[in-house]
This record gives C-alpha cells, structure tokens and sequence, in this order.
C-alpha cells in the first residue's frame, strides 16, 4: 500500500524550508505556491511545494526576479531556455574570473 505524502501547514513549511510565514505569504500572491485548503481552510503544503520554494532561494540568490521564476513553473519552455542561456553565460565569466585569480594568486 502506498504511503499518503505529508501535508504541512504553512508554519511547519516555513520552518522546514529556513524561511517565515510571511515570506511563503508573498510566494503564494505572487503566484509561486498554490497550496491545497484543508476541510478546515487551512493552506496544506507538500514535498513540491518545499521544492519550489528551495529553487526559488537559490534562483532569487543568483538574480532572477519572482516572475521569471514563476513562468519556469508554468513550464514556460522558452523561459526556461533562455534561464539556462544566462547560466551558462554566468558560469563562463565566472570560470575566466577564477582562472584570472588563480594566475595572480601564482603571482604573489
């Protein structure tokens, strides 16, 4: 027999994932979460949602806006390529800045 995922109410989320309530408050409005309803209209939140929200932290970290974000959870596929075309952009400047240092770093 199959094991019924956990839910979590949005408190046990927020602490689960390191961010508040308020923070998953604004991901909620801006479109990012959409949780269940409980029979008692409490917001129920499952392993997708901390997904979400794990990837959306690292995603803002490194610069992307709240909207871009939202439309690769759209599965906007053109979204989504041109995210990994600034990566790999990202990646490859940061690859000559490390080999830059490294030479100075030979320097000292």
């Amino acid at each position: 027999m199959a094991e019924t995922p956990t839910k979590l109410k949005r408190g046990e989320l927020a602490e689960a994932t390191g961010i508040n309530s308020e923070t998953l408050r604004f991901y909620e409005k801006a479109g990012l979460l959409k949780p269940e309803r409980g029979a008692n209209g409490y917001r129920l939140y499952g392993e997708e949602d901390a997904k979400r929200i794990r990837l959306t932290q690292r995603a803002v970290g490194v610069g992307f806006s709240l909207q871009e974000i939202k439309s690769w959870f759209d599965d906007d596929a053109s979204s989504i390529e041109r995210a990994l075309a600034l990566i790999d952009a990202k990646l490859d400047e940061i690859d000559k800045l490390r080999k830059s240092l490294k030479k100075r770093l030979k320097r000292i």
